[in-house]
């Protein structure tokens, strides 16, 4: 490995090219002894008052990336937080990710973080999103399967420890828990906790909407109040609390699970569900803005099952039991090269 090339763009100094060839030698150079210690020797030049902390840290993220690794091998679509000054570090990770000595990696990324007290305090924690209009699964490092649906966000440690497995949820997302009575799973919302040893459930709490629902499929969960820690409720399988966080209040029914969870196989399912309802999920699902323009549609009900129906074919579907109408927009770009979303005006249809 190039000392010097390595040095430039610690400095920030290389162009495309040098940065390929860069890629390259860190290949190259990762297998070796004599490459490990010219990133080593660089360090020590760069950081004069790197100590045995600073090391030990190189470990922890390294650990860290190969996680990350992991999550984007086996996932369908990952979109990890990240600030405008680490988009470079990140496109190495995703151009050498194949490379399994990492300290190299994480030295970039050490070196070149804009502070490294923001370095420190963000180690442990880890963001998975499912961008709207995309599913994703995953695994998390206990064993615990995840499914995030549409625009859902799961924020938990790189590693568990302590006396509990927590993970913050934003949006939807089916668990499957690894069993583990002495340190239980929980499923943090802006309103409710779902605590489980081993367990599958699914929890709904989108930002937009005013409650948090709670559908357990096999095993036991308990729920409490965020604020107070107070205990809510203790679900049997086949059961689905909503908590509406406003009204402090819940409602409890059994029968749904099937509808409330069939997301994570591909299938959109409503049972009785009023237009409302339907709109919203058909928003998150195609990533779209829906308006209702009259009133009375709202009173309609709707049951069916979609699978690999497109939208206007599911808005055809719908404007045959009911007298509803649509009408979809045309999709504008904007002059940074981004694209609106797509609209649909739901109605009544004429002489009704």
């Amino acid at each position: 490995m190039t000392r010097e090339l390595f040095i430039k763009y610690l400095q920030g100094g290389c162009s495309e090219e040098e940065f390929d060839q860069l890629i390259l030698e860190i290949k190259e150079g990762s297998k070796s002894s004599s490459g490990i210690d010219i990133v080593r020797k660089v360090w020590e030049e760069y950081e004069p008052e790197a100590g045995a902390t600073n090391f030990t840290k190189y470990d922890q993220l390294l650990d860290k990336i190969h996680h990350r690794i992991n999550i984007t091998q086996n996932t369908t679509r990952l979109t990890i937080q990240k600030s405008p000054d680490r988009n470079r570090i990140l496109s190495i990770i995703t151009r050498a990710a194949a490379i399994l000595l990492l300290p190299v990696l994480s030295l970039l990324i050490y070196s070149t973080l804009s502070t490294k007290e923001q370095f420190s305090q963000n180690m442990n924690d880890l963001v998975v999103e499912a961008p709207a209009g995309s599913r994703m699964a995953f695994e998390l490092g206990d064993g615990t399967k995840v499914w995030l649906n549409h625009g859902s966000k799961l924020k938990y440690p790189y590693r568990f420890d302590g006396k509990s497995r927590k993970v913050f949820l934003t949006g939807e997302a089916y668990f499957a828990v690894a069993h583990n009575n002495e340190v239980p799973f929980i499923v943090g919302t802006s309103s409710l906790d779902v605590k489980a040893t081993g367990t599958a459930f699914n929890v709904s709490a989108y930002s937009d909407d005013n409650f948090v629902e709670t559908t357990l499929v096999e095993g036991k969960v308990i729920l409490s109040e965020r604020v107070n820690n107070k205990d809510i409720k203790i679900l049997s399988p086949s059961e689905c609390l909503r908590f509406n966080y406003i009204q402090k209040d819940y409602t409890l029914e059994s029968g749904n699970t099937l509808k409330n969870t069939s997301w994570k196989e591909g299938r959109l399912v409503f049972r009785n569900d009023s237009l409302d309802v339907v709109a919203k999920k058909l928003a998150r699902w195609f990533n779209i803005d829906i308006e209702i323009t009259n009133k009375k549609v709202k009173d309609f009900t709707y049951t069916a099952t979609f699978t690999d129906e497109t939208l206007v074919q599911i808005l055809d579907l719908m404007s045959i039991p009911t007298p509803v109408s649509y009408k979809l927009s045309g999709i504008r770009k904007f002059s940074d090269g981004s694209f609106s979303k797509q609209k649909v005006l739901i109605g009544l249809k004429k002489n009704i």
